[in-house]
């Protein structure tokens, strides 16, 4: 296996962390959650980032995933699982089996890398480069490993092995624990993009984005255990009020906001309408953030009348 082969294999589900969940995009400009700044419920009472939505004729249940957890995360609140139970089929964001194909680990060298003779050296500033470099190495990392990455494929790298340090892995994720779930139950499985459209997410951004996409990874990596911690512990708690203020952030950078979250809500409000139409109820799982939220899918679904109630 080539170096480029290696990275790619060790990189591929960052771009999933990174285009599903944005944990470092939703940082940029918002402070840590504190321990005390959310309300302690009784676990009894809490509900679940997880909602029941129905129409006239079928019910779904929409499932905010966190596509990084730890072990010891598990077993989730049992609301998930009757829910899942209960549901004829499941659709993901993307069909999981997917991000594993040689055709995906093609795209991936095709989108996240230059292959053009092109380095990082000339695409970034010379102070952007050297503030990279200096960063990378206080991560024991050397800059000539990456010198061939674009910049959105360098920070989603890094952060991978970051979140792995700490015990976070997209093994556990929400969306992952449920495909497993799914193909185990014998359940047909849909995906509502297709890892190619998630590469292009990140890859057709302007270089100035992914630039500052870069350098504002590099330093909220210094908090990131303390970040993701915080949005776990929210998630859990299915305090909506915290994953909307995380949401909030977004919006000091629209070309992403849009791009990652308000396209993709509507892109998917169709396929979501089509299975309310259905006779059997149908398991949607699709990144937290998604979700919550003025152009979140629970809002959109409340103005197109559907009865939708907070698990």
């Amino acid at each position: 296996m080539t170096h480029q082969q290696n990275m790619v294999k060790r990189t591929f589900c960052g771009v999933r962390i990174l285009s599903l969940f944005m944990t470092v995009v939703l940082l940029w400009s918002i402070p840590a959650l504190t321990a005390g700044s959310s309300q302690q419920r009784p676990i009894a009472q809490s509900p679940q980032i997880l909602w029941k939505v129905q129409s006239a004729h079928n019910t779904i249940y929409l499932a905010g995933s966190i596509h990084v957890l730890q072990k010891h995360d598990y077993p989730l609140h049992h609301t998930f699982d009757d829910a899942f139970s209960q549901s004829s089929r499941v659709i993901f964001e993307v069909d999981l089996d997917g991000l594993s194909s040689p055709l995906a680990q093609k795209n991936m060298l095709k989108k996240g890398f230059y292959l053009n003779g092109e380095i990082l050296a000339n695409v970034l500033s010379k102070d952007s480069y050297a503030m990279v470099k200096t960063q990378l190495a206080e991560l024991g990392l050397q800059i000539a490993i990456f010198h061939r990455m674009k910049p959105w494929m360098i920070a989603t790298a890094v952060m991978t092995l970051e979140l792995k340090k700490l015990g976070f892995e997209s093994a556990y994720g929400v969306d992952q624990h449920f495909f497993e779930k799914t193909q185990a139950a014998g359940k047909t499985i849909q995906g509502l993009e297709t890892v190619e459209f998630q590469l292009n997410l990140f890859d057709q951004l302007p270089l100035s984005i992914q630039e500052q996409f870069l350098l504002q990874t590099l330093e909220e990596l210094k908090t990131l255990d303390t970040q993701v911690n915080e949005m776990v512990k929210a998630w859990k708690e299915g305090n909506v009020q915290h994953l909307e203020a995380l949401l909030a952030g977004m919006r000091d950078y629209p070309e992403l906001y849009q791009a990652l979250i308000v396209k993709r809500n509507k892109a998917w409000l169709p396929f979501i309408e089509s299975a309310l139409q259905e006779k059997m109820p149908v398991f949607i799982v699709v990144g937290a953030l998604h979700l919550v939220g003025k152009k979140g899918l629970v809002s959109l679904l409340k103005e197109q009348g559907y009865l939708v109630v907070q698990l």
